[in-house]
């Protein structure tokens, strides 16, 4: 006892322990005051960009893969409810089609963007660090349209040359995920979907999230 504490081991122990003990202490304290569950996420995944383009040609409806991410914030007060503030952004497209009949190239631009509103049930299941959920909730999707054609056949073009529509329409969306959490950190896997009658656009993505 006396060599360790001449050799100073003892208190640097006792140092350290004391450190552990005090960051265990408020850790514990910080969630007991994070009584409504808040955390805060962001995700990146693939999504698919739909819009109908019947306005301005015969081609029907515009789908393209592309890069789409989101932010969120959300609360979970009790284990089986919750609700998110949700922005995303599925994703800019071009791309060109044709030559079609009459001999036209159609060139496509399209951009979609939404911020939603969902409620959360999340299913009762007995391994506490896995979560499988389901949402509901209203998207308030933004979708910009640039179109524009030209000849590449000897005919005569009387047709308007171009097209833009911008829209904003409130949507019902819908999605489901699994959730595996270590401590405050947890990882998703998540499906979501904005039902839209000019195009439904929609979202595989990977998820992390952080709670307080």
């Amino acid at each position: 006892m006396g060599d360790c504490l001449r050799n100073g081991r003892l208190p640097g122990a006792l140092a350290k322990l004391l450190l552990g003990a005090t960051t265990i202490v408020f850790s514990h304290a910080a969630r007991a005051d994070n009584l409504l569950g808040l955390y805060v996420g962001g995700g990146v995944g693939q999504s698919h960009v739909r819009s109908d383009l019947g306005a301005f040609s015969n081609l029907g409806e515009f789908v393209e893969n592309h890069t789409g991410w989101k932010a969120l914030i959300g609360v979970r007060p009790i284990s089986l409810l919750g609700a998110e503030l949700e922005y995303a952004d599925l994703g800019h497209s071009a791309s060109g089609v044709g030559p079609v009949p009459p001999g036209l190239i159609y060139n496509l631009d399209v951009s979609q963007k939404a911020t939603s509103l969902f409620g959360l049930v999340y299913w009762p299941l007995p391994l506490p660090i896995f979560d499988v959920y389901g949402k509901a909730g209203f998207s308030r999707l933004r979708t910009e349209v640039n179109a524009s054609w030209r000849c590449v056949a000897p005919i005569t073009c009387v047709a308007n040359p171009s097209f833009h529509q911008d829209s904003t329409d409130t949507r019902f969306a819908y999605g489901a995920g699994a959730q595996a959490k270590f401590l405050s950190l947890g990882v998703r896997v998540e499906y979501e979907r904005i039902s839209a009658p000019g195009g439904s656009p929609d979202l595989y993505s990977i998820i992390a999230t952080w709670t307080f």
